[in-house]
């Protein structure tokens, strides 16, 4: 397989990773409860983040669970899609290059366990649910342990994936790199602010399942314009980037 193939396919794995983890988010966090209808949450001494608590409830164990693996069973595409990255980034310097990089692939592996945490939280407080007040305690403690893990996993998975793009958006918008400048603006660290500002204004019924998507939403945006740039680049006998 030549390069400019494997330029290709990698920045084609950006876009489905990019259309792939939002339908997970949707699966997994695609609700609006309300904190009132769930008392036996709403009243409990030993759960730190009520809202979290009860934001799985109204999913099936089937979709939360749909929602987890898809995280899973991508992630691969995910890694595939930063090859065609570090090479527009190159021009920018081996190492900052590799550090920005490393960043990205780190942050991208602790993603899966972050998503399937949110499928654990939730069935774990759907049961409560079922149980008298007696026997619920044991749970309820339960469920925060998970709930710490998924908190811990979610921060460093998202913080350290924010640090890489930032390298990569400093780098794209100072012109050191084969991307074209204004490519810095559309980058998934801005375009998640952007997203995160739109989302809210849409219909109910697509800002609700959409509200946990953002990160991902701004990726479809992000891989989408280097796909195009990448085929641009490597469309013709001899070409490439």
């Amino acid at each position: 397989m030549n390069t400019n193939t494997k330029m290709k396919l990698s920045a084609l794995s950006g876009v489905l990773s990019g259309i792939t983890w939002p339908i997970g988010d949707i699966l997994r966090v695609g609700f609006e409860p309300q904190l009132a209808d769930y008392p036996e949450i709403a009243q409990s001494a030993v759960i730190g983040n009520k809202e979290l608590a009860v934001l799985m409830l109204e999913g099936s164990t089937q979709r939360l669970a749909t929602g987890a693996l898809i995280a899973a069973f991508t992630i691969p595409l995910m890694f595939f899609a930063l090859y065609h990255i570090h090479a527009l980034l190159k021009p920018c310097g081996q190492k900052y290059t590799a550090l920005s990089i490393l960043l990205l692939l780190i942050g991208f592996s602790w993603s899966p366990l972050a998503h399937a945490s949110f499928f654990y939280v939730g069935e774990t407080y759907k049961t409560v649910l079922l149980l008298d007040p007696a026997s619920a305690g044991p749970v309820f403690a339960l469920g925060e342990t998970f709930m710490r893990v998924l908190l811990v996993t979610w921060a460093a998975a998202v913080g350290l994936t924010a640090v890489g793009w930032l390298l990569v958006t400093i780098a794209i918008l100072r012109g050191k790199t084969a991307f074209p400048r204004v490519f810095g603006l559309f980058t998934p660290l801005l375009m998640t602010l952007i997203v995160g500002v739109l989302t809210p204004l849409l219909p109910s019924v697509l800002s609700v399942p959409l509200s946990g998507a953002g990160f991902n939403l701004a990726a479809i945006v992000f891989y989408t314009l280097t796909t195009l740039f990448v085929f641009r680049k490597t469309g013709g006998v001899g070409k490439s980037v």
